[in-house]
């Protein structure tokens, strides 16, 4: 999946809406984090395409969308 031109290889979809967690690395070079929540889970890995760090939020697709 492509979002703000950014690619996520790893991301759940659920009939409300669809989700991947992010790393902070990730989350500085590509997004605003207004729209991020922290995640609770540990040892998730960043879902951004070719990124192997630990995962330290979520990013909600569809609550993002609704931002724009």
């Amino acid at each position: 999946m492509k979002h703000k031109e950014i690619k996520f290889d790893d991301l759940v979809i659920e009939e409300n809406g669809s989700w991947s967690q992010i790393c902070n690395s990730c989350i500085e070079n590509h997004i605003d984090s207004g729209y991020l929540d922290e995640l609770p889970i540990v040892n998730l890995i960043c879902g951004v395409k070719g990124c192997n760090n630990e995962a330290t939020h979520y990013i909600d697709f569809k609550y993002e969308k609704q931002l724009d």
